[in-house]
């Protein structure tokens, strides 16, 4: 059997002849005791545990793409999280109107994995799919980690007439997978809130007015074994070799500090609301593993990045603009925009600090700059952005990577609909974003092979023409149609030797353009606009009446056929422009590698109680 392609092989037949093959156990258990010392004090203990064994297996047919011979995976899995806690509550409530709840509490939080994997590359017998049928023996490897998380925290909230709410937290913890000297971290927060409407007379067309304003921090920690030097297993039995991560026995815990307010405004009766928040965030010592030289001897490093700062707006506008006995209507606008910068970057940076960096396209951070900059090789063009065209026919190379866009959107924003007519609802949402920029592999390779529309300029039956500097259609050179092939001129210039420009005119075959102008290391021909809009969700319910329930044993029940991701538009040329890549353990946006479509569901949904 032939492959399906030259690159990725065929989902559809690989899950065909895994018959899915995963089996997954879980097992969530707790228990909690509270003692009430007083009217006024409650102390309580409470201990849990999740745990999970997974036994999986992966199965490439022969003649895959990538195993011509077959390939079979086996691993086990198991992992657990434990919790301790404990808790001390203080609550009472004054005569001047002051309600206060306060508690004071530490938690104990161990996690676990185990993983034990196999593998065999190339299989005796085709379609048996066990380690014993390799053709050599298997590859071992073991991952085991560790990790545990000791924590102290506070908790105050104070209520004065209902008019007014205060809220202060702080947490300490002291995590294993930071270095002994920066383990511990601390990080408070205070919230508040004032009712308007309570305090102050208002037109009586105000319902509600709340204005709330927080500030906050949020520790982080990291993964296990990033302080010291460590072993992984090797493919070779009875071996080990060093890890390709460079650790760091000095970095810092991550620390980041926000601020927030804005307000809540309802009228006419709740009818019509505005919700609006600013945010400010801040971050520093943000714990990432930043891709390094390979002739280090490391792929990646163990840092602390420098200071980044988000900053934006969220909007909310709801209404209900019909409401009467049978029928309302419903109806929501969300609107956000965020701002990303790079403040700062991590002591002893270069100028251009590497966050990612995937095949061909790397985000590079730069002061000013975001996190989210796509930088990679451009075409060669003159000062008037013609491309140059070089001796041999083909669009030049740019000899260094460049900046090509910025991965975020401009803003995002989603539109919610909601119809009740008696016990019929019919509700949809549709959502999207404006602005962002995407590299996409899966269209560098499709387009090398000839399988996006685009390419099928000059290819088809009875239009044997070449493509002018102008990019106007000819008819076909008769001395060119007995080489064999089809011809073009490139659209561009050629550098003249006085140092100006004139169209090119050099003739080279279809196939060679399409190679070089969206060759795989080129991102800037294979990135496009990320905007997009989608018709998120549409559902439709029916709930049963209460005279038809009165004669059941239920009191609700309802019945709703719903779909999801049923429709996208958007100028992006394959399936998806919400679309991501891993990198190791971490996800990087704007960059797509070959990864399925979004799964578009369909469902009916029945809800009965009792």
């Amino acid at each position: 059997m032939q492959p399906y392609s030259s690159f990725i092989g065929n989902p559809f037949f690989i899950l065909y002849e895994s018959e899915n093959p995963s089996e997954k156990h879980s097992v969530v258990s707790s228990a909690s005791a509270t003692l009430q010392l007083s009217h006024k004090l409650d102390f309580m203990i409470r201990s849990g545990i999740q745990l999970s064994a997974d036994q999986r297996e992966q199965h490439r047919p022969v003649s895959d793409v990538v195993y011509a011979n077959g390939y079979f995976k086996k691993q086990n899995v198991f992992d657990y999280e434990m919790n301790h806690d404990a808790l001390l509550t203080y609550h009472d409530s004054y005569s001047n109107g002051l309600h206060v709840n306060a508690s004071v509490g530490g938690n104990m939080m161990k996690q676990y994995y185990d993983m034990l994997s196999a593998s065999v590359t190339g299989l005796i017998t085709p379609g048996v799919y066990k380690l014993a049928n390799g053709v050599s023996d298997p590859q071992v490897k073991t991952t085991i980690n560790n990790k545990q998380l000791n924590s102290l925290y506070f908790a105050a909230n104070f209520a004065y007439k209902d008019k007014i709410f205060v809220d202060v937290t702080g947490r300490n913890d002291w995590s294993s997978t930071l270095p002994k000297e920066n383990c511990s971290f601390f990080y408070p927060s205070v919230s508040s809130s004032f009712l308007i409407n309570e305090m102050v007379k208002l037109p009586k067309q105000i319902s509600l007015l709340k204005l709330r304003a927080s500030w906050a921090q949020v520790g982080n920690d990291t993964d296990p074994y990033k302080t010291s030097a460590y072993y992984n297993t090797s493919d070779f039995a009875g071996s080990v070799e060093v890890a390709s991560t460079l650790y760091n026995k000095n970095f810092k815990p991550e620390i980041s500090t926000n601020y927030e307010t804005g307000f809540d405004l309802r009228m006419f009766k709740n009818r019509i609301g505005l919700d609006f928040s600013f945010y400010y965030n801040r971050t520093k010592n943000q714990i990432l593993d930043a891709p390094m030289d390979p002739t280090t001897g490391y792929t990646r490093a163990t840092i602390n990045s420098g200071n980044v700062r988000n900053r934006g707006y969220e909007v909310e506008l709801n209404a209900t603009p019909v409401l009467t006995k049978d029928f309302n209507w419903k109806t929501s606008l969300t609107w956000s925009r965020n701002e990303n910068k790079i403040l700062s970057l991590a002591e002893g940076a270069d100028e251009n600090q590497l966050i990612s960096s995937i095949g061909s396209a790397s985000l590079i951070g730069r002061v000013g700059g975001t996190s989210g900059d796509l930088w990679g090789y451009k075409l060669v063009r003159n000062e008037k952005g013609d491309v140059v065209i070089g001796a041999n026919g083909l669009p030049e190379r740019g000899e260094e990577i460049e900046y090509v866009g910025c991965v975020y959107p401009g803003w995002k924003a989603g539109f919610y609909n909601e119809f009740t007519y008696k016990n019929v609802k019919f509700s949809f949402l549709i959502d999207g974003q404006m602005g962002g920029k995407i590299y996409s592999q899966s269209h560098h390779k499709m387009t090398e092979q000839g399988k996006l529309k685009h390419t099928l300029n000059g290819r088809l039956p009875g239009t044997e023409y070449y493509i002018g500097a102008d990019d106007s259609r000819l008819t076909s050179n008769p001395d060119l149609t007995q080489l064999g092939g089809l011809y073009m001129v490139a659209p561009g210039v050629v550098k003249n030797s006085d140092g100006g420009y004139s169209p090119n005119e050099k003739l080279i075959t279809v196939e060679s353009y399409y190679k070089e102008y969206y060759r795989i290391a080129n991102v800037e021909t294979n990135t496009f606009d990320a905007s997009f809009l989608k018709l998120r969700e549409v559902r439709l319910e029916y709930n049963l009446p209460k005279k038809i329930l009165s004669r059941s044993p239920f009191t609700n029940a309802s019945i709703a056929f719903y779909g999801r991701n049923l429709l996208c538009i958007t100028d992006f040329p394959l399936f998806d422009p919400e679309a991501a890549a891993l990198n190791g353990s971490s996800i990087t946006p704007g960059i797509e590698t070959g990864s399925l479509p979004s799964t578009r569901t369909l469902g009916v949904n029945i809800n009965l109680s009792f």
